[in-house]
């Protein structure tokens, strides 16, 4: 007879064997494109990732607080019917101006959350890709208590 506890331990290993995405894969952008992470200002991260700043606006639909009450952890979230390959995340509120970098498989749905850190009002930009043409979105989002030591 099978205990209790192996028989769940199988149970999740089997599951997890079955529902294990079978393209998974990373790029350390902080080896491969070292100066997006010291850029201070969003244009020259952006160009420094693209290789361009030239964006249409819109396709992106972005959520962020008007206000953040607490500037450690400012939920954000953004989703797109674009067939991105990329896509960023940036701010002008600290000193370096990449948060995120996303490489989109095919057939993605971009529907992302994550929370990320200001210290003090400032702009959230996301820049997705697709098929070599940019669009971003932005939107001001005030801090009312710093999130990096405030």
């Amino acid at each position: 007879m099978l205990e209790r506890r192996k028989f769940l331990g199988l149970s999740v290993l089997a599951f997890g064997v079955v529902t294990a995405p079978v393209n998974l894969s990373a790029v350390n952008f902080r080896e491969t494109k070292p100066n997006l992470w010291k850029a201070t200002k969003v244009d020259d991260a952006i160009k420094e990732l693209f290789g361009t700043t030239t964006a249409t606006k819109g396709k992106i639909k972005l959520k962020a607080p008007d206000i953040a009450e607490n500037g450690a952890v400012i939920p954000v979230s953004f989703e797109t019917d674009l067939k991105a390959s990329k896509i960023a995340v940036f701010q002008d509120a600290n000193p370096e101006s990449a948060v995120a970098v996303f490489d989109i498989s095919d057939n993605a749905i971009i529907d992302y959350g994550i929370r990320i850190k200001m210290a003090e009002t400032g702009t959230v930009t996301v820049v997705a890709q697709e098929n070599g043409k940019l669009y971003k979105v932005s939107k001001l989002v005030k801090v009312t208590i710093g999130g990096c030591g405030g």
